[in-house]
């Protein structure tokens, strides 16, 4: 037994160290130094040395010693460790590198993921101040360009499995990502994995446990259940890294193909290992490749293979096209599977100038990703459906990741969605021309200035029936900014000039970064954080107004219905917004009643928000900017004021002169609704009637009766479910309002909370006849709760100290 387990170490030794030596030969000089110090800074601790947080964190990595490579990287770099002692008994296993560094897939963009296996002994507070070692050590890391990211993992984190509590102080982060994946991020690693300090990993199948080798456990017993949660996890990090997470959700589904007689790529690199292949074909990104090839053209989809053969040639950055390039151990490798895939030299230009691609290229590629990522979640959606597996995930956490897939993948043709610049350094343009086509009554957006002939040359890169929308999809995305210039062919110099004003003013307002979305903010509904109101953009009736802009201060007019003929001067609202979600939107208004839709639009979505949305108004009128701006931004403030006044039980009214008629604005707990009020005898009925759209009232049971709906109420938001529950001694009360607010009572005997929302949730996932379109905004589960005496709706599933966690 010894001489086998000697055979099978002495193997997986030999590729460790083929590995090591791969991934220093594809750094830089500095950066093979920076890789070699990062079980150093682990293995010391010490006041001047990187990394350090206090006396009391735990150091000290097993069997370590230093050696000659790495002294010399402390010199060059100025590490003194004479100042350094080591820990009397080791507190960390190892020290081990997994991910693409290493493989076909490590290109010099590429970050380095560490797992920092720690002993079992350490206490909470113990893997809290290593954890934020870990993080100081990433930020010093940064300063030279090198991106270390650095998970603790407990050495039983795997081996107890999902359905055992495993142990509450690791710190992986995104990479663990909850109960979502567990085994197949353990595959991963296995399949990745070199060790950089520490105990040999015991990563082969049916690997025996040795007190010289560290076991995280058998990834060969993957379990369905997995699939599923692990797809939904790989769509959610290609929000970052589309053409990466593509590539491991297409392997996901070739295992789920194989299921349950998967085979594994950690189970092939091993297979290839014991034969003494340690060439280039055993490397674990082109096995994952030759995966995902297998299983497409198993399936005959060519289109998928071809989008995925660019996603992993991309991912290796090596430029076969660019001559100059040095040469390294893959590049033979790459050359000849170039070849055998018929591969234009023009397309290897193109995608070797990747870091070049304009914007309407970038557009084209994300498409592409995106089509092919939803293809296979519907893949694996039917998998999980067929085989129930809903149960393995917990709703929470699916929730979660559905809601915010969902502010990504949306088919909402008001949302504006930003782009992915992959590995673009730029795409800001230095003029941009808007044309619009009378045929299909949409604007087009190209990236050139005005001149016939380049309209032959160049595509449109984004088109849309709102003009606005194209200014703040070209700021959003980094395309525009206060030095570009904007032309709208065939209409005035005067056109143009506002186009491009209104376009600065805007590049201000639409910040070209993602936005931070704490979980909290997906557990409930969506409310506004920035609202722009973008007046008389398409339409300015104050071009052919014959008065004056003083005057019309100077008679304090309402800009609504000026002089005798009642003039509305605002005719076109384009209302552009950030919600709490960090979706971007834009709404078009117009005609004589385009304000009134506007505020009964916005009032709910400002009326739930917690603290002031921030409200900017941009006129781009030819005369009465200021007084637009003014009147509209007064407006929307005193709406929201009263909205937040109004009770169930009591409507708040405003009357509003627009155009010829007066109009009533009724708020209540709902938000707005406006009636076209003849005389002030019709305008007093209207408010004693509180003519509004309200919920019905169902059977309220011990509850006084205006209190439950007001606090349901206040979480109305339309296109989403969301289910109110509250356990009593005759059941369980279920509250439920629908896409369209509609609500709904009864009374379930015999099921408690947890088991109803998970039957809920696994029909809304699995079996709703609308999973035919991609369906990710699953329902919103509350408890109806007393907290201090005031009935309360509280996020199912959620702890407090859950709810400020970006997610």
């Amino acid at each position: 037994m010894s001489e086998e387990l000697d055979k099978l170490q002495h193997a997986a030794e030999r590729l460790d160290i083929i590995r090591y030596a791969r991934a220093i030969a594809l750094l830089s000089p500095l950066k093979r130094h920076l890789l070699r110090l990062i079980p150093v800074f682990l293995h010391y601790h010490a006041p001047k040395l990187p990394g350090y947080n206090g006396p009391f964190t735990p150091s000290g990595v097993v069997d370590y010693h230093i050696e000659a490579d790495t002294t010399y990287a402390c010199e060059t770099l100025e590490i003194d460790l004479s100042i350094a002692d080591t820990a009397d008994i080791p507190l960390i296993e190892g020290v081990y590198s997994m991910g693409s560094t290493a493989s076909f897939g490590q290109n010099p963009q590429s970050d380095v993921d560490v797992w920092l296996v720690h002993s079992d002994l350490l206490s909470k507070n113990q893997c809290e101040l290593l954890a934020s070692k870990a993080v100081l050590l990433s930020q010093w890391f940064a300063k030279f360009d090198f991106e270390v990211n650095i998970y603790l993992v407990h050495p039983d984190q795997f081996i107890k499995g999902q359905t055992e509590q495993v142990d509450p102080y690791n710190c992986m982060g995104h990479e663990h990502s909850g109960s979502a994946q567990h085994w197949l991020l353990l595959e991963e690693f296995y399949r990745s994995q070199f060790r950089l300090a520490g105990k040999p990993i015991a990563w082969w199948p049916n690997a025996d446990k040795s007190s010289k080798l560290l076991s995280l456990g058998d990834a060969s017993a993957l379990p369905a259940s997995e699939y599923f949660g692990a797809s939904l996890w790989q769509l959610y990090k290609g929000v970052e890294k589309p053409h990466k997470a593509l590539l491991k959700v297409l392997l996901l589904e070739a295992y789920a193909s194989e299921y349950p007689h998967t085979r594994l790529v950690s189970e092939r690199i091993w297979q290839r290992t014991l034969q003494g292949d340690f060439s280039s074909n055993n490397d674990a990104y082109y096995l994952l490749y030759e995966s995902i090839e297998s299983y497409l053209l198993g399936r005959g989809d060519r289109r998928r293979l071809e989008i995925a053969r660019r996603c992993f040639y991309l991912k290796c950055g090596v430029k076969l096209s660019q001559s100059d390039k040095a040469v390294d151990w893959r590049y033979y490798k790459m050359k000849k599977l170039v070849s055998n895939w018929n591969w234009s030299e023009s397309l290897l230009k193109t995608l070797d100038n990747c870091e070049d691609w304009h914007c309407g290229q970038l557009q084209w590629f994300n498409e592409q990703l995106n089509e092919l990522m939803l293809g296979s979640y519907r893949t694996l959606l039917q998998f999980a459906s067929t085989h129930r597996l809903s149960e393995s995930l917990r709703i929470s956490e699916l929730g979660l990741l559905t809601r915010k897939l969902h502010t990504y993948f949306s088919e909402d043709a008001h949302q504006i969605m930003r782009l992915n610049s992959l590995w673009s350094r730029s795409i800001l343009e230095p003029y941009l021309s808007v044309i619009y086509s009378t045929q299909d009554e949409h604007y087009y957006l190209y990236r050139c200035s005005p001149n016939p002939r380049n309209f032959l040359e160049h595509s449109s890169v984004f088109h849309s029936k709102s003009k606005a929308k194209l200014l703040v999809w070209a700021s959003l995305n980094g395309v525009a900014d206060d030095k570009t210039r904007w032309f709208e062919v065939r209409q005035s110099k005067r056109k143009s000039i506002y186009l491009t004003h209104a376009a600065n003013r805007l590049d201000g307002l639409i910040v070209n970064e993602s936005v931070k979305v704490s979980k909290m903010a997906l557990y409930q509904p969506w409310h506004f954080r920035k609202l722009v109101f973008l007046l008389n953009f398409n339409n300015d009736p104050t071009e052919s107004w014959a008065g004056q802009d003083i005057m019309v201060d100077y008679m304090n007019s309402n800009v609504f219905s000026i002089g005798r003929r009642h003039q509305n001067m605002v005719d076109s609202i384009d209302v552009i917004s950030l919600n709490s979600w960090g979706e971007w939107h834009c709404h078009h208004f117009e005609g004589e009643k385009s304000i009134l839709d506007a505020l009964s639009f916005v009032t709910p979505g400002m009326k739930r928000a917690s603290a002031r949305v921030s409200v900017e108004v941009i006129s781009c009128s030819s005369k009465l900017r200021s007084q637009t701006e003014r009147t509209v931004k007064d407006l929307l403030y005193r709406a929201v004021r009263l909205s937040r006044q109004a009770q169930s039980s009591m409507t708040l009214g405003y009357a509003l002169q627009v155009g010829r008629l007066r109009y009533g604005l009724f708020f209540n707990n709902r938000g707005m609704h406006y009636e076209n009020l003849s005389d002030a005898k019709s305008f007093y009925q209207q408010l004693s009637q509180r003519k509004l759209l309200e919920l019905p009232r169902p059977t309220l049971g011990d509850e006084p009766f205006s209190k439950l709906p007001a606090v349901i109420q206040d979480y109305a938001a339309k296109g989403a479910i969301q289910y109110f529950l509250r356990q009593r001694k005759q059941g369980l009360d279920v509250f439920i309002l629908d896409e369209m607010n509609e609500l709904n009572h009864y009374v379930q005997e015999g099921i408690d909370v947890n088991a109803l929302v998970n039957q809920l949730s696994h029909f809304h996932t699995f079996e709703d006849p609308q999973l035919t379109r991609e369906n990710f905004n699953l329902p919103q589960f509350f408890m109806l709760d007393r907290v201090k005496g005031v009935l309360t709706a509280v996020p199912f599933g959620v702890s407090i100290e859950a709810y400020e966690v970006d997610f």
